[in-house]
């Protein structure tokens, strides 16, 4: 079962790159800025996959991941709204 589950992670990772990929694609935004998008999801999906595990060490380590990508978004959500906020005001000036 836990094999089946990394399995299926790595293609909706495959397919969620790809997906954002082509949508960036659309907006002309380098490829290396991709993986700042998707770190996220691939931290979440590395947590997932080891709460799968019955090994007690790798549920907690689990748990952090996922718990630390929700922050992790929750961050750069944050930082962006402000660094925005600067730009805006210094190019209002």
């Amino acid at each position: 079962m836990f094999f089946r589950a990394i399995t299926v992670e790595l293609i909706l990772l495959v397919i969620f790159t790809s997906l954002l990929n082509l949508f960036l694609d659309g907006f002309k935004i380098k490829r290396r800025r991709l993986v700042v998008f998707v770190f996220p999801l691939l931290i979440y999906a590395v947590g997932f996959a080891l709460r799968l595990t019955k090994t007690e060490d790798l549920i907690d380590l689990g748990y952090f991941f996922t718990e630390f990508s929700a922050l992790f978004v929750t961050i750069l959500f944050s930082l962006c709204m402000y660094l925005g906020q600067l730009r805006y005001w210094r190019i209002k000036k």
